[in-house]
């Protein structure tokens, strides 16, 4: 499929701006060459993809991916080769043309090279963390020799580690800012001054700096320090207007990943592990572990954490985990703050083929159809600094383009009817 044409029913571009209907995509060498309401003698004899009954979009675009994990803890798990193929090949059948792989062992981007992969992966590698700050709650130290942690005591130290991801060909460095534990004991946290260096030395670098944050005391840190996008919507209580109002005069894009909570909590409550018809593409230890997770949800009393469960936090709070996070992801909406789309996956029920939850969540957050879309494709992209290239169709840009057969302007879930995916110009899928 080298030069071809799209006939396209409704054209959804990417970039926020209205459908419309009965246009032409022309697509050669990867790339979108033109758009055209008609086809003239110089398209005359190409080949023409159909889609004059569908919707043509961008390719979805998850700017918070663990390509690495899929629902469960433990080295066996984050290690397992042959569930790492599974989770590259469910990615680009779920509609996901690029991701943002944020956090994972120094190995895991030779690893998806030798694989090979349709969906486009862009790497942060390690998280840059403060000597003794997060996630050294949770994660074995094992971990951090395998590069998915480095903790960094001084300017030198930061210097060095973003020297050396930039040289590793990273696509945006991740941190955590922190300031308490998931049992709400104080947590070791960056100094303003360390982390406004670590920023500082990330952009010399033309390098984006995403931030992890969980707790509503941490955000406006990342406002006053430099920070480019955060990640997860805060569960413990509701951001300060205020506080939004200056990550948003920032630029800030926020990422909430509300999915994540929104799938646990069902798969939980419904015990979808136990289930004939849910079939995610898992191996047995993370089936194991899902089983597990699930049992001690229902064994727990409502102020007890779960037991095994990746995150301690007492059952009501994970319960209510949804409703706070939406309210704050509603008022940044509301506000007229950026927002992209990320699934955190694959941890707990949210897997690698289940971006629609997400999508789902941000146009129930208030965003328009059109925002809804721009913020699963082109917003995405400007996370990690790829929106020159990618995220809507646009002349110039990559062809990652899917054609749906739902009626998504009405019901964004419809967006799950996916009839082909075109990545690079190339045909990966059909359904």
């Amino acid at each position: 499929m080298k030069k071809y044409v799209i006939e396209c029913g409704t054209l959804v571009d990417g970039t926020g701006r209205e459908p419309v209907k009965d246009v032409f995509v022309v697509v050669d060498n990867g790339r979108i060459v033109r758009i055209t309401k008609s086809i003239d003698e110089t398209l005359r004899g190409l080949r023409v993809v159909n889609a004059k009954d569908s919707v043509v979009m961008p390719g979805l675009i998850d700017a918070h991916k663990h390509v690495l994990n899929c629902g469960g803890s433990g080295m066996s798990v984050g290690l397992d080769y042959k569930q790492l193929k599974t989770n590259i090949y469910e990615m680009s059948k779920g509609g996901v043309t690029s991701v943002l792989d944020l956090g994972s062992a120094n190995i895991v981007p030779t690893l998806e090279k030798l694989i090979g992969s349709d969906t486009k992966i862009f790497n942060a590698i390690s998280i840059i963390t403060c000597k003794g700050g997060y996630p050294q709650e949770y994660m074995p130290k094992k971990f951090y020799k395998y590069g998915s942690v480095v903790e960094c005591d001084t300017n030198k130290d930061i210097e060095k580690i973003v020297r050396k991801l930039y040289n590793k060909g990273v696509a945006a460095i991740k941190t955590a800012i922190v300031s308490r534990t998931f049992d709400g004991c104080p947590q070791i946290n960056w100094t303003e001054d360390k982390l406004r260096y670590l920023t500082d030395t990330a952009h010399s670098y033309g390098l984006s700096v995403c931030a992890h944050i969980t707790y509503i005391n941490d955000y406006e840190m990342a406002a006053d320090c430099g920070v480019d996008s955060v990640h997860h919507a805060a569960f413990d209580g509701f951001i300060e207007k205020r506080v939004q109002e200056k990550m948003i005069d920032k630029g800030i894009i926020f990422v909430p990943t509300i999915s994540l909570g929104s799938l646990i909590i069902k798969g939980l409550k419904g015990k979808w592990i136990y289930k004939d018809w849910y079939k995610p593409a898992i191996n047995d230890k993370i089936r194991s572990n899902m089983e597990n997770f699930t049992e001690a949800y229902f064994n727990a009393e409502d102020d007890q954490p779960i037991d095994n469960f990746f995150v301690r936090v007492k059952k009501r709070e994970l319960e209510s985990l949804l409703d706070v996070q939406m309210a704050n992801l509603k008022s940044y909406v509301n506000l007229g703050g950026t927002v992209a789309m990320g699934t955190d996956s694959a941890l707990g029920f949210s897997l690698h083929n289940t971006p629609v939850e997400e999508i789902r969540l941000l146009k129930e957050a208030g965003l328009s159809f059109t925002e809804t879309i721009k913020a699963s494709t082109l917003n995405s992209a400007k996370v990690f600094g790829r929106d020159y290239d990618l995220g809507s169709i646009e002349v110039n840009k990559r062809a990652d383009i899917l054609i749906v057969d739902g009626d998504i302007e009405n019901d964004i879930t419809e967006i799950d009817k996916i009839k082909y995916v075109i990545i690079d110009g190339e045909l990966v899928h059909r359904r």
